[in-house]
C-alpha cells in the first residue's frame, strides 16, 4: 500500500494544505492510503470526501475522524471544511486538512501523481465488449512470472481506476487496469491518469450509443486509451475491427500498434507492416478451446493454447495476452501455460455440464457482439442437440436499437434454433426478423424473465443445449438459478 506525505498530495492536487503547528513538526508524517468509504477505512489513512447526485462524502467525516483518518481531502467551499479550518486556527487536535475545488478530480491527480512513482508498466484495457475476460487472461498469462496487481470487481471508472492504481505498491511488477466509460471525455481522463505502457483497444460497438450518438464517437473515445501513453508504447487492437483497423491506418504517434487476429487470413495484405498474432488449428468443444499461437514477430515459433472453457471470443481475449507477455519480454514457453488456469467470472459464459442438459449461462449484461458471440458458442457445443436461447433485448443503442436486434434476429434464424424464448419490448425486433427468415422457430415472448423461468423447466428434455442471455435490468439469472435448482 502506498505511503504518501502531505507535500505530495498537496504538489499532485495543487489544494491548500493546512496542518495543525505540531502535525507541520513532524517531517516524516505519512499516510497509509487514500480511502473515499469510511466503512473501508483504516486508521492511519487519507479520507477524500467524493460527492455525487446523491450522496456526499462530507456527511461522512466525523465517523472518519472517529476511525482514525489522518488527513481529509475536502471541497474548499463545504461546511465541514470551514468548520474544521476554524477548529484548527483556535487550537483544536483534528487530522491534517487538504482542501481542493473538486474532490474527484483531486482523487484522480493524487492517483496520476502516485502512478507516476511506480516503476510497473501498467496495461490498460477497454472496448464495447470483453474487457474483464480479456483483462482476467492476461492476468493468467502474466503472473506466470510476475507478480501483478489489477482492476477488482468492475471499478474501472472515474473514481475506480484511481482506486486500482492506489491499491498498488511498489512490489508490483506489472498493473492491469479497466478502462470503462459512459460519456465523452472519460477514456481520456483516465487514460492520462493510468499513463498506460501498453494499451488494448478489444472492440469498438454500440455500447453506449445512447449516450455517445455515432460510432465514429464511440471510436474516437476508445483510441483515446493512447492520449495519456508513454512514447515507447505499445497499442494491441482487435484486428478484425473494421474501424480500429481504419484508426490503426491513421494513427501517426510513435506508438506502435499490434493487430490481434484470430486467424491469419484475417490479416489482409493492406495491414502487413503491422505486427500481428493469430491463431490456427482452432478447436472448440464442450472440454474447453484449443489453438496455435503465431505471430509475424517472430514466425519460426509456435505456441500450443488450451482454455479448459469453450468459446471462439476466448481466442482473441489469449492473444492479447500472450502480445502482453511477448511485449514485457516473458518467457513464452511459461507465459502460454497461464492460459490453462484462466476461469470466467460471475455469469459470463458460465458453462454448466451434466447429463441432463448443456447450459451456457451468459446473464451478466448483453450488447449486439456478446450476443453473436453467445450464439456461436450455442451453435458450436450443441451439434445435433436441441437448441434452446433466452435472449433479453437490449438497451442504450439509441437509434441503432432496431436494427441490431434485426440483425440478432437474422443470425437466430441462420442457426436453426430450435425454442427461442424473448423477454423484453425490444425483443419484438428480433421475433419479426426470425419469422421473416425461418417463420418453423418456436417462439415465447415474454415480459419478465420469472415467466420464462417458469415455462421453461417444463419444456427442457434430456440432451438439450441451451443459452442465456441478456441484458442486467432484465435479470436473466432467474432463468439459469430456476434450470440449476428444477431440471
Amino acid at each position: 500500500m502506498p505511503r504518501l506525505i502531505p507535500a505530495q498530495l498537496q504538489t499532485w492536487t495543487q489544494g491548500l494544505l493546512i496542518q495543525t503547528p505540531e502535525a507541520e513538526q513532524h517531517s516524516e508524517r505519512f499516510y497509509r492510503g487514500i480511502s473515499t468509504d469510511t466503512r473501508s477505512l483504516r486508521s492511519g489513512e487519507a479520507f477524500l470526501a467524493l460527492t455525487g447526485e446523491n450522496f456526499d462524502g462530507h456527511d461522512f467525516v466525523d465517523l472518519a475522524i472517529e476511525k482514525g483518518a489522518k488527513m481529509l481531502v475536502l471541497n474548499e467551499k463545504s461546511e465541514k471544511a470551514m468548520s474544521l479550518y476554524n477548529d484548527i486556527m483556535h487550537g483544536k487536535n483534528v487530522p491534517d486538512l487538504l482542501l481542493v475545488s473538486n474532490t474527484l478530480k483531486a482523487y484522480q491527480k493524487i492517483a496520476e501523481g502516485y502512478r507516476s512513482t511506480l516503476l510497473a508498466p501498467v496495461i490498460g484495457i477497454t472496448g464495447s465488449v470483453g474487457k474483464t475476460t480479456t483483462r482476467r487472461m492476461i492476468a493468467a498469462i502474466l503472473k506466470t512470472q510476475l507478480k501483478l496487481h489489477q482492476t477488482a470487481k468492475n471499478e474501472n471508472n472515474q473514481i475506480g481506476l484511481p482506486l486500482t492504481l492506489l491499491s498498488a505498491d511498489d512490489e508490483d511488477e506489472v498493473i492491469i487496469a479497466e478502462m470503462g466509460m459512459d460519456h465523452r471525455g472519460e477514456i481520456k481522463i483516465l487514460s492520462n491518469v493510468a499513463r498506460p505502457d501498453i494499451a488494448i483497444i478489444t472492440s469498438v460497438g454500440y455500447s453506449h450509443a445512447e449516450y455517445l450518438g455515432s460510432r465514429e464517437v464511440i471510436l474516437k473515445e476508445k483510441t483515446d486509451i493512447t492520449a495519456g501513453m508513454k512514447s515507447n508504447g505499445i497499442v494491441l487492437i482487435n484486428g478484425q475491427d473494421t474501424h480500429l483497423n481504419a484508426w490503426a491506418l491513421k494513427f501517426k504517434k510513435s506508438t506502435t500498434v499490434w493487430r490481434i487476429c484470430n486467424e491469419y487470413t484475417d490479416i489482409g495484405e493492406d495491414y502487413e507492416n503491422f505486427p500481428a498474432f493469430w491463431a490456427e488449428n482452432i478447436k472448440i468443444g464442450i472440454d474447453g478451446t484449443s489453438f496455435i499461437a503465431k505471430t509475424s514477430l517472430d514466425p519460426q515459433v509456435a505456441w500450443p493454447v488450451k482454455i479448459n472453457t469453450p468459446g471462439r471470443y476466448l481466442i482473441r481475449a489469449a492473444l492479447f495476452g500472450l502480445a502482453s507477455a511477448y511485449a514485457l519480454g516473458l518467457d513464452m514457453d511459461v507465459a502460454v501455460k497461464g492460459t490453462q488456469d484462466f476461469s470466467n467470472t460471475g455469469n459470463r459464459q458460465r458453462m454448466v455440464i451434466n447429463k441432463k442438459y448443456i447450459m451456457i449461462d451468459d446473464s451478466y449484461n448483453s450488447s449486439p457482439e456478446s450476443v453473436t458471440a453467445a450464439l456461436d458458442t450455442l451453435s458450436m457445443l450443441a451439434g445435433d442437440r436441441r437448441k434452446i436461447a433466452c435472449i433479453s433485448g437490449m438497451r442504450e443503442l439509441g437509434k441503432y436499437a432496431e436494427d441490431l436486434h434485426t440483425n440478432i434476429g437474422y443470425k437466430i434464424a441462420d442457426l436453426n434454433i430450435n425454442l427461442l424464448y424473448l423477454v423484453g419490448p425490444e425483443s419484438q425486433w428480433i421475433s419479426a426478423a426470425v419469422k421473416q427468415i425461418n417463420p418453423e422457430i418456436t417462439i415465447k415472448s415474454f415480459e419478465t424473465s420469472e415467466e420464462v423461468a417458469n415455462d421453461i423447466i417444463n419444456e427442457i428434455r434430456e440432451g438439450d443445449c441451451i443459452l442465456v442471455k441478456g441484458s442486467r435490468i432484465y435479470n436473466m439469472e432467474n432463468i439459469s438459478k430456476r434450470i440449476e435448482s428444477k431440471v
